[in-house]
């Protein structure tokens, strides 16, 4: 005799963990598209034990081009001459709020948010960039000064982001630069299919740009395509020095705040080179040929940092590029060109050539559009004043009018009464 309890059990689906799992890369997703809606920046202070200078409710300007101290680093100078004169400081408002007409709001980072503003004094365009958090410590508010320092130091290179001014109001800080029209991230996504000859001129902008920071000693870690900005010209410029560091006091620490995406496979383990640098730049040229999407982790991360590249996806490219695309991506940072070798490839020689040929003309190409930008920001700003004349006028005449139609009425009922 059987019981209930005696009957067997079903069986439950056993895994086969013998199976051989694949993993492919895919296209990018298109969420570089992504929609920033424009919020009030919060500006109000917070009750917080650290104070210094820049917790006054005055703005500042930050600079570093005055007086070092005595290792000959510069010393930032605190200067509220240096801002805009329509600045009054007795106003409740901030000065980002008093001189600027903020329109969108076009980027956002871990330490900063970017907008799109009108100057209240000009009526040019510009970007601001406002740190996310109130000031810490003096030491995180030292580490946000640094970029200030590196915007200054390379602001005149025409593969840098220019650099207006800096100010410190209520325990933020604020960068004015100029407005380029968007990340290169979100031209890949628009374009989806970038012409190679185009791919090697953005290449030969980034090489020059990481040669001016390399030949410093210095090292970016944060290459990536959201940090270049495609200008006007249609030039790539190098932009964020949030973590530009001296390659001898580089940290562990900062290694963890890049983007894992582009990160170098060395940097987890601590060590720090100009190679680093290559890596990303290789990252950001497969992602930028194959629109590729560039995983976070996992084991194409892995497959990636181990030199095995996505083959299926660089059908399209030539060899040429291909070949040097895998020697930035090499797994040994002692196998990977130096800035210097990558601007010494023929196809990149030839591109600079030709650009010192054309200079001049291109040069006069952009005073015609700069030019042309601010003929046409005049002829707007004096279309409101010859709006704002009529309007004051036909409004006058109105009221006049009126005025006089009620006499009239008035003349009209007293005769009348009479």
């Amino acid at each position: 005799m059987t019981t209930e309890s005696a009957l067997p059990l079903p069986r439950l689906p056993v895994p086969d963990i013998r199976a051989e799992v694949t993993f492919q890369h895919s296209h990018k997703q298109g969420h570089g598209l992504q929609e920033y809606r424009l919020r009030p920046p919060k500006l109000r202070l917070a009750n917080r034990s650290y104070s210094s200078a820049s917790m006054s409710t005055t703005a500042h300007a930050i600079s570093f081009r005055g007086e070092s101290d005595g290792n000959g680093n510069a010393l930032p100078e605190l200067d509220t001459n240096a801002l805009s004169g329509s600045y009054d400081a007795s106003m409740n408002e901030t000065y980002f709020e008093q001189c600027f007409t903020c329109l969108a709001k076009i980027g956002e980072g871990s330490f900063g948010e970017v907008f799109k503003v009108r100057s209240n004094e000009d009526g040019r365009m510009y970007a601001v960039k406002m740190s996310k958090e109130l000031y810490r410590s003096e030491h995180y508010r030292q580490e946000r000064l640094e970029e200030v320092r590196r915007y200054e130091q390379f602001s005149g290179h025409a593969n840098f982001v220019q650099f207006y001014r800096a100010w410190e109001q209520n325990e933020r800080l604020f960068m004015q630069m100029e407005l380029c029209r968007e990340s290169l991230d979100r031209y890949l996504v628009r374009h989806r299919h970038i012409p190679e000859e185009k791919i090697w001129n953005i290449l030969l902008d980034l090489a020059l740009a990481l040669k001016s920071l390399h030949d410093r000693n210095l090292i970016h870690l944060d290459i990536k395509l959201d940090n270049v900005l495609v200008g006007d010209d249609d030039s790539c410029k190098l932009a964020d020095f949030g973590l530009v560091i001296d390659v001898d006091r580089a940290n562990r620490q900062q290694a963890t705040e890049g983007d894992s995406r582009y990160m170098a496979p060395e940097i987890l383990q601590g060590k720090f080179s100009k190679a680093a640098d290559i890596f990303s730049l290789g990252v950001a040229m497969l992602e930028l040929s194959c629109y590729l999407e560039l995983p976070h982790n996992g084991p194409l991360w892995q497959q990636l940092r181990s030199g095995v590249l996505p083959q299926d996806f660089m059908k399209s490219i030539s060899p040429e590029l291909e070949t040097l695309i895998r020697q930035m991506m090499s797994p040994d940072p002692d196998y990977r060109p130096t800035v210097d070798d990558i601007l010494s490839n023929k196809k990149l020689v030839s591109l600079m050539e030709r650009r010192n040929r054309w200079k001049l003309v291109i040069m006069m190409r952009q005073t015609i559009r700069r030019s042309r930008r601010a003929a046409w920001s005049k002829l707007c700003n004096l279309k409101q004043i010859i709006f704002n004349f009529v309007t004051s006028v036909f409004a006058t005449y109105i009221h006049r009018d009126s005025v006089g139609n009620e006499r009239k009425k008035i003349g009209i009922s007293y005769a009348t009464t009479n």
